[in-house]
């Protein structure tokens, strides 16, 4: 399992890059906090609440050294809130598994198990299920609905898996991959963010956060 999460700069960027690719400020609001509050926005405002937590407790699980310690404490008090909203939301998310920038559209089924280890920016679809196994996936992982991914595998960058698809062994970056169980279907894949479909929307965010990422480790 990768720890991903140690220092606080840590903490504030995967938080703040999450929020950007899901299409919130980068830093929480008055507004926001609000509509958290009083349930306003519907699952999208709960979709961004559940990362924070997961990532909030992933600093403090990753941090505490003794049973008995501030961190040990606050691990706990995340964890109560992660698994309140995992279980309204159908989310089951490793601690260390997603890199920063994860995108997930809707709430629904999603179980990612703790030894998978998953780039940045990836896109989570309902119903779907990353687990058994250790596993290595790349940066711009695109996982449509209803997929599952088993097994000890190695997946590079930029991968999409269509809908429906059964992945049950590694791949090389930047290719479509589809069917049961899951076979090559496209070579030089554009990464999900860089596709006809999404780049004009998506690209500001990358590049904010890019930004974003310099101004907070220098």
């Amino acid at each position: 399992m990768l720890v991903m999460i140690q220092s606080k700069k840590d903490l504030e960027f995967y938080i703040a890059a999450d929020r950007i690719m899901n299409d919130f400020s980068a830093n929480k609001s008055f507004i926001d906090s609000c509509k958290e509050i009083f349930a306003l926005g519907g699952g999208k405002v709960l979709i961004i609440k559940y990362l924070r937590h997961l990532r909030r407790y992933a600093y403090f699980y990753n941090n505490h050294k003794r049973l008995f310690s501030w961190n040990s404490i606050m691990m706990l008090w995340e964890r109560f809130f992660l698994n309140k909203l995992g279980v309204r939301l159908g989310f089951s998310i490793g601690t260390n598994s997603l890199g920063y920038g994860v995108v997930i559209p809707h709430y629904g089924t999603i179980v990612i198990n703790e030894q998978a280890c998953i780039g940045n920016f990836a896109v989570l679809h309902t119903c779907t299920c990353v687990a058994g196994g250790d596993k290595k996936i790349g940066d711009g992982f695109y996982l449509s609905t209803g997929c599952q991914v088993v097994g000890s595998v190695t997946i590079g960058d930029g991968v999409t898996v269509a809908a429906h698809s059964l992945v049950n062994k590694s791949f090389e970056g930047n290719v479509l991959i589809a069917g049961t169980p899951a076979v090559q279907k496209r070579t030089e894949q554009p990464v999900w963010y860089e596709s006809e479909r999404d780049k004009e929307r998506f690209a500001d965010r990358i590049n904010s956060i890019k930004k974003l990422k310099k101004i907070i480790y220098g």
